[in-house]
């Protein structure tokens, strides 16, 4: 199995940040796997809340 660096981590950090910022209308206009992948990252995220 292939090793995470610290460096992987962060930019994966960054962009999870990034994906949590857009609205759902920039969600929207990705393409149906990505758009998929967000919105169930957002939901995993939003699940936590509360």
């Amino acid at each position: 199995m292939d090793e995470v660096t610290y460096s992987e981590i962060l930019e994966a950090e960054e962009l999870l940040e990034e994906l949590e910022s857009w609205s759902e209308e920039e969600v929207g206009v990705l393409p149906k796997l990505y758009r998929e992948k967000a919105r169930e990252f957002r939901g995993l995220t939003n699940s936590g809340d509360g």
